[in-house]
């Protein structure tokens, strides 16, 4: 099943389930390069990441083959949520993909009752004639448990800022 969601028109994202696979698609009006570093920077990626409302008062991404990625989801209404995982591939401007996990505030794996251990995230970018065409592959999950909101408003926010970036400079930065 396919869904549009967000402000309408070809900033919508298209929202679709391969089993236990989210798979999301939007076009960005704004270079590959620019839109790439937007989710391996940990600046520009505190900035648009997360449900709206959210925000992530600790960010840190190390975007290479190994290296890691935590963050803090902090929320007015509801309690804190540590996440931690790993990249496996960051092939710029192309392709990255990382493995997520709930956590603590110091890194360690917890778990967290009714969801998976750990899901892996595919982020595919490409060029497209009106910008950047990214398309994100969420697996392993076992239901939506606020995915396709979370994933919604974060590709709403990273539209967003990429609008605000790339008017600004006129050119990718």
């Amino acid at each position: 099943m396919t869904a549009a969601a967000g402000s309408g028109g070809t900033a919508s994202t298209r929202i679709g389930w391969q089993g236990a696979e989210l798979v999301l698609t939007r076009v960005f009006h704004a270079p590959r390069e620019l839109v790439f570093r937007a989710w391996t920077d940990e600046e520009h990626w505190a900035r648009w990441f997360g449900p709206h409302g959210s925000t992530l008062p600790f960010c840190r991404l190390d975007a290479r083959p190994g290296g890691t990625l935590h963050y803090q989801h902090h929320f007015p209404d509801h309690p804190d949520v540590w996440i931690r995982g790993t990249y496996t591939e960051v092939a710029p401007p192309e392709r990255l993909a990382f493995t997520v996990g709930f956590s603590d505030p110091a890194g360690a794996r917890v778990e967290r009752p009714g969801f998976p251990e750990e899901m892996t995230i595919t982020v595919r970018f490409d060029e497209h004639p009106r910008g950047t065409l990214v398309t994100v592959h969420h697996a392993g999950l076992v239901q939506d448990q606020g995915e396709v909101q979370g994933w919604t408003e974060s590709l709403d926010r990273l539209a967003t800022l990429l609008a605000v970036s790339h008017t600004h400079t006129g050119a990718d930065r």
